[in-house]
């Protein structure tokens, strides 16, 4: 792990410390959120204020920052398991939407590669001028390529 790794992927390890981002993000929501979206968005000012007040409710409430950082301390389950079935590949052909933009994933990583392990037939649609949350920085896009998907 060099610099530029350890900064785009800090979150995992962070996260991964049982109850220290709760103990340490409860009552501050939003400056946490408005934090995730400025290195998660291409452009963070599309989501307008009521749409991060959503957020902030849905992780203000109780168990809502559990459930948001539950899955770190999971991850060498998770790891296990993938190991374990890594020859068998998902049948059904999944749609893996990613924005360009987003350094971690798909500027550091090929996802066209580490999907056509995991899957037979991933169609992959890569959304420009975006960053981690497609669903919100392009919900027109995210939108047009779902329905093309399931052929509506």
């Amino acid at each position: 792990m060099d610099g530029r790794v350890a900064r785009a992927r800090h979150r995992f390890l962070f996260n991964s410390v049982p109850d220290l981002p709760e103990l340490l993000i409860t009552g501050r929501e939003e400056a946490w959120l408005r934090f995730i979206f400025s290195q998660w968005c291409f452009s963070p000012e599309r989501l307008s204020p009521e749409e991060i007040a959503v957020y902030v409710t849905a992780y203000a409430q109780p168990g809502g920052l559990r459930g948001a950082f539950i899955d770190y301390p999971a991850a060498p389950v998770e790891v296990a398991q993938d190991e374990e079935d890594k020859t068998t590949l998902i049948g059904c052909p999944p749609l893996v939407l990613r924005g360009e933009e987003f350094e971690p994933g798909g500027k550091m990583r090929d996802f066209r590669e580490a999907w056509a392990g995991m899957a037979k037939q991933p169609e992959y649609v890569s959304v420009p001028q975006c960053g981690l949350l497609p669903h919100e920085e392009r919900p027109e896009v995210v939108t047009k390529e779902s329905l093309r998907f399931l052929g509506n």
